[in-house]
């Protein structure tokens, strides 16, 4: 029994530690990414709008959509969106045509928009940290990092759906 209780605590304080980190996950954004815009699929198409018909706030739609993101996407170094594979440019790509279709199919005025810029945790630029420690041939790869920006209005938001679909966590940060 003693045993048993040591290994539910080793287990929580794991999963303490680990919510913790997630937690200190920053993004900031560098520059705006010029893109061509997705088109989306029927499919997709019908599948975002019965998340809109199930979501009854903005910030509930974001996180079906980067849940349908994550599903039809799996990483790649190579965009290829139409057969489902992506790096994070596509990720972000596919992410803000749906939540904008999905903002358009419920007449709501926000916006969503591919960005370029630099992942934190607990203050270390992880981009910075992976140009010193990967090999020369892979550095341009992770110089800079994609994700979403989305505005509110009276708050935006930066959505990270490629490290969601790699680590099976939302990556969802909130600026007021």
């Amino acid at each position: 029994m003693k045993t048993l209780i040591k290994v539910i605590l080793i287990v929580i304080s794991i999963g303490c530690c680990l919510l913790f980190l997630i937690s200190q996950i920053k993004f900031e954004k560098d520059a705006d990414r010029n893109v061509v815009t997705c088109c989306l699929t029927r499919d997709l198409k019908e599948r975002t709008e019965e998340i809109c018909k199930a979501s009854d706030s903005p910030e509930k739609i974001l996180s079906e959509c980067s849940e349908l993101v994550c599903k039809e996407l799996t990483f790649t170094a190579k965009n290829n969106i139409p057969n489902g594979k992506a790096n994070c440019v596509g990720y972000a790509q596919l992410t803000s045509a749906i939540i904008n279709y999905a903002f358009q199919v419920k007449n709501l005025p926000y916006r969503a928009k591919p960005v370029v810029g630099k992942v934190y945790l607990l203050g270390i630029d992880l981009n910075n940290v992976a140009q010193k420690i990967l090999p020369q041939k892979h550095r341009p790869f992770f110089k800079d990092h994609d994700f979403v920006e989305v505005d509110l209005g009276d708050k935006t938001v930066f959505i990270d759906t490629s490290l969601q679909d790699l680590t099976g966590l939302t990556f969802m940060r909130i600026n007021n």
